[in-house]
């Protein structure tokens, strides 16, 4: 029995890190192997054939992953393979970008530092309800002009997020106003629509005040289009809303290589859309980190080759890759302190 096990470890992600193709995944997958090293207790809740919006409503919020600043976990999220696979290059990139920063910010900042819809700072004014499917706990709009706020209090001036629902099924179109003042609109449906490979057509969003001065802010949404089908928000946050205590630490990864196999698959014929991708993971990390959470990149690139000695096939690597994958992740592990 261990008696002294570290923080909990969760692992969040794609067919990598499920292990498929292993004997044995739950003692060969790389989230195995780092917990053992680490001595953290592990949970991984990676599914095969997930692409990035599939983590907040496939793998997030169905387990009801909430950090806080008392659990001091670590997260590591490796996703993008199915993504560049099954969509490649190019204008679903902004989607794959979306859902990833939801996925980082919610796991990097903790309950302390949101104020989510049902609780102290939030108001609805007009037609809504709250949508409690899937986990999501969001204010659903109703009505034109129907609105939802939350207010928000930071310490010092820095960033604010927020988490609104976006839906391949829906028509809805929404404003977003900061202390009163109209900062942007945006529709319900993403361009392309995110209709990942597992099915999921409903995920979480996300949008980001680069800067707000210290003090007390009002984030309202408004329902601009007509009919019942409208705006759900789960909540917002802001680091700077935190009171002292340990953050979460979320390790974010890069697409391994894959084999080049000549096939115009994903990257098998070049690396091409898998680099863009990874320039996409690695500039979400340095604004999350930017903006003081504790967000970090582990490039599986450094440690993974993707060479027939370390892969099952194409997509797959064997328990050697898995290996390399540990080593990345450790790489990047916070310090004891």
């Amino acid at each position: 029995m261990v008696l002294n096990s570290n923080p909990p470890y969760f692992a969040l992600g794609d067919f990598i890190t499920d292990g498929v193709t292993l004997s044995n995944p739950s003692q060969q997958a790389y989230p195995a192997l780092v917990s053992r090293e680490k001595n953290s207790p592990l949970t991984n809740l990676a599914i095969a054939g997930d692409q990035a919006c599939d983590v907040p409503a496939r793998q997030i919020f169905p387990n009801n992953v909430s950090p806080t600043l008392a659990s001091h976990t670590t997260y590591s999220v490796l996703i993008g393979a199915n993504d560049v696979d099954n969509q490649g290059q190019g204008a679903y990139e902004q989607v794959f970008v979306q859902c990833h920063q939801a996925a980082l910010s919610w796991l990097a900042l903790p309950a302390e530092g949101k104020v989510l819809a049902g609780s102290a700072g939030f108001v609805a004014d007009g037609p809504g309800q709250v949508d409690t499917t899937n986990g999501w706990n969001a204010w659903t709009t109703a009505g034109q002009g129907s609105t939802v706020s939350f207010t928000i209090t930071m310490a010092t001036g820095g960033p604010i997020y927020a988490w609104p629902l976006i839906d391949d099924a829906s028509t809805a179109a929404y404003g977003y106003a900061l202390d009163g003042v109209e900062t942007g609109t945006s529709a319900v449906q993403t361009s392309p629509q995110m209709a990942t490979k597992n099915g999921t057509t409903r995920s979480l969003g996300f949008l980001r005040w680069p800067w707000v001065s210290a003090g007390k802010h009002i984030v309202t949404f408004i329902q601009t289009s007509a009919g019942t089908a409208g705006i759900s928000v789960v909540g917002i946050g802001a680091p700077s809303a935190l009171p002292a205590g340990q953050l979460p630490t979320v390790l974010a990864g890069t697409v391994p290589y894959q084999l080049h196999t000549g096939l115009n698959v994903g990257c098998q014929a070049t690396d091409a859309p898998c680099l863009a991708y990874n320039s996409d993971t690695l500039a979400d990390v340095n604004m999350f980190a930017g903006d003081g959470l504790n967000v970090l990149l582990f490039d599986t690139r450094q440690y993974l080759q993707g060479t027939s000695a370390e892969m099952s096939d194409a997509l797959h690597p064997n328990a050697a890759g898995q290996e390399k994958l540990s080593e990345a992740v450790q790489a990047a592990w916070p310090r004891e302190k």
